[in-house]
């Protein structure tokens, strides 16, 4: 198995060297920087398993470089250590505020600073087996998408629509990354669509509705259990609900419809009207604003939702996009 690595910062020389040393003794392989500045450019190439930090370090401090951390989506999960003094309140409260996830007194002890660490990097590693099971239930939507012909980078699109919706409306960050993952795992529960069903070229009977209609509950049942995707699973599961209260699976009405959901809804089906399938046209986008418009207009989609995306609209290019 290989070491965890672990990062450790500090200014004074003879603690980074007692660190690294004790560190390397309990199996962890060791990375040094002398500054929060040096730390930060070995991070741009180098994503440790833990970054161990003293607090006081010259014009960047060990607390700065935890908010640095914690705000970068590369490296948010990477656990930070902050050492500090025993009696140093303040530093705690706002290593708390910067997103610490432990602390360690000075001078430490070697036993509890190994408890310590082997905690963290337990859960660590937990988090990294979450998010490779979420990279192969992304791969697992591409292939999904793959089967249709007629619908090549609707996903691409509608992570795109979304995540840019969701920022004019004031989502947050994580809120953003849902709606990124929401854009290409929201079809994943047809994976349970038989083609002949999935790419019939005519109308659907009622058996076959059925079938197309159970989608959205199978795929938010696929990703059931893991915790990076609990957020996305939401818009999964809800993304083919109505304003009010006619869509599926479980006719959600108005704002019991996830927020998440409602964007992907609206982007959704603006792709699906711009797009060719085997059978219909593409409209024009002009003809899919108007449709989008109607169709709010008559109680199908959040009118706030839509309103945004279509003021949204005026500011892409849609020459590129659709079939």
């Amino acid at each position: 198995m290989t070491p965890a690595t672990i990062l450790v910062v500090e200014d004074d020389p003879a603690v980074r060297e007692l660190l690294a040393e004790s560190l390397a003794a309990l199996g962890y392989r060791t990375l040094t920087a002398d500054s929060a500045e040096a730390a930060l450019t070995r991070l741009e190439t180098t994503v440790p398993d833990l970054v161990l930090t003293d607090v006081h370090m010259g014009a960047t401090s060990g607390i700065e470089l935890c908010a640095r951390i914690k705000t970068d989506p590369r490296l948010a999960l990477v656990p930070v250590v902050i050492l500090t003094a025993v009696s140093d309140l303040d530093a705690r409260v706002a290593g708390l505020t910067a997103g610490a996830d432990d602390f360690f007194a000075k001078p430490f002890q070697l036993v509890e600073l190994r408890a310590r660490l082997a905690a963290l990097l337990r859960t660590k590693a937990l988090v990294d087996q979450l998010e490779r099971a979420e990279g192969v239930i992304t791969a697992l939507g591409a292939t999904i998408e793959a089967r249709d012909p007629y619908t090549g980078g609707h996903c691409e699109r509608l992570a795109r629509y979304a995540v840019a919706l969701g920022q004019a409306l004031g989502v947050d960050h994580a809120g953003r990354r849902a709606l990124q993952l929401g854009g290409y795992l929201h079809d994943l529960g047809k994976i349970a669509i038989p083609d002949a069903v999935l790419l019939k070229p005519s109308a659907l009977d009622a058996t076959e509705m059925e079938l197309i209609r159970a989608h959205p509950a199978i795929g938010a049942d696929l990703v059931r259990g893991l915790r990076t995707l609990e957020d996305v699973r939401a818009i999964i599961r809800h993304h083919h609900e109505r304003w009010n209260g006619s869509g599926y699976p479980d006719r959600l009405r108005g704002e019991a419809i996830p927020f998440g959901a409602r964007i992907l809804a609206v982007v959704d089906v603006y792709d699906a009207l711009h797009t060719a399938r085997p059978y219909k046209r593409a409209l024009t986008h002009e003809e899919a604003v108007a449709t989008l418009a109607r169709e709010t207009d008559a109680g199908a989609w959040d009118p706030r939702v839509t309103a945004a995306f279509l003021d949204l609209l005026r500011t892409l290019d849609h020459g590129s996009v659709g079939g």
